[in-house]
């Protein structure tokens, strides 16, 4: 095994951690004896593992440290020797610690576990969120143009053009379907407003001009359809300085008369 694969192989932290097999304890060993490198790195694992821990040390619960002592003192203890008590407390102390770091060490890899599925759970949804929102919006999209297709398609529906009173050569197309009351609007027939202007849609009915909403020239599909308004004769379109619309046109941009059905 040559040093970058030895290096990406794991075999350091599985060392440091005491899970390496003797075979692998043994290729750890000579590589550390042969490569400085590898030793300078085992020192960074070392350092590393040992923040970790520590920032994410869990304690272990109250009772453990009875549940020992009480295991010990109910075992049979020989007879003494004169240097049996420092011994014995010894004794007590190792398997102390060896308990606390074993339970120490089960909390952290289960800690990171836990977290390590539950970033992938979190990404997870977040994708299948990700599809769920684009299917909605390819269902709106295709709802739509089939009321769009419908509506074009009617014998009934009429074309009004909307002639551009700032540029002679330039001409929208809005389409009435009588029958349902709807309006489908070309958007890509539409001008750009001036910088800053928003259009609103209006229909002219016995004389007054009554609003159909605000045009919305980012609208999936290049079409917006909106309700009619019985009974009107003419559309127009006026730029407003608010976003929300004005109840009255500030100034109109474009008008057409509806073809009598």
């Amino acid at each position: 095994m040559n040093f970058e694969s030895f290096i990406q192989s794991g075999l350091l932290e599985a060392y440091v951690l005491g899970q390496c097999t003797a075979e692998e304890r043994a290729l750890v060993e000579r590589m550390l004896d042969e490569h400085p490198e590898a030793r300078a790195e085992l020192a960074v694992v070392e350092k590393a593992l040992e923040g970790y821990a520590s920032a994410n040390a869990v304690p272990p619960p109250a009772w453990m440290k009875g549940r020992i002592l009480e295991r010990i003192e109910n075992e049979a203890v020989p007879p003494a020797s004169p240097t049996a008590p420092a011994k014995f407390s010894l004794r007590i102390f190792q398997l102390l610690a060896l308990a606390f770091a074993l339970l120490a060490g089960l909390f952290f890899f289960q800690k990171t576990n836990l977290n390590t599925e539950k970033t992938t759970l979190e990404n997870r949804v977040a994708q299948l969120q990700k599809q769920i929102d684009a299917c909605a919006e390819q269902e709106k999209l295709r709802e739509k143009l089939e009321i769009v297709n419908n509506l074009l398609r009617n014998p009934g529906t009429r074309a009004v053009p909307l002639p551009d009173g700032t540029d002679a050569a330039s001409t929208g197309y809005a389409y009435l379907d009588t029958a349902s009351c709807r309006v489908a609007l070309d958007l890509n027939s539409l001008p750009t407003p001036d910088s800053g202007k928003y259009f609103q849609l209006w229909s002219i009915v016995d004389g007054q001009t009554v609003s159909m909403g605000m045009v919305d020239l980012e609208a999936t599909g290049g079409w917006q359809v909106v309700a009619c308004r019985q009974n009107a004769v003419m559309l127009a379109i006026s730029e407003e300085n608010n976003p929300d619309g004005n109840p009255a046109p500030t100034q109109v941009r474009m008008i057409g008369s509806i073809p009598a059905g």
